[in-house]
């Protein structure tokens, strides 16, 4: 298996930790929002509150918000993330909420 146009014994040799492979099962709660996915996702790996950083939900929507930027899907924030009986998202935004 080739990653790009590199061999695995180039990766190992020059990338060792930096190329990985993460599978992903596209499953959802297809009657959720895209925000919602996200924020949930984000609200579960919220650190505890710290006197000197913001509360757990700040850090939420803070994250969330980035998310959305970042992987563009900021127009589709209040779509449906769907599945095969429920429309919602295009298939490469739902790998991206993913």
């Amino acid at each position: 298996m080739y990653y790009d146009s590199l061999s695995p014994s180039q990766v190992a040799r020059h990338y060792r930790g930096d190329v990985q492979y993460c599978p992903e099962d596209d499953i959802h709660f297809p009657t959720l929002t895209v925000d919602q996915t996200i924020s949930f996702a984000a609200k579960t790996r919220a650190p505890r509150r710290r006197v000197d950083q913001a509360t757990r939900r700040d850090f939420t929507e803070r994250v969330t918000e980035i998310f959305e930027t970042i992987f563009g899907l900021k127009h589709v924030k209040d779509t449906f993330v769907g599945d095969a009986s429920v429309r919602g998202v295009s298939g490469g935004e739902k790998k991206r909420v993913s």
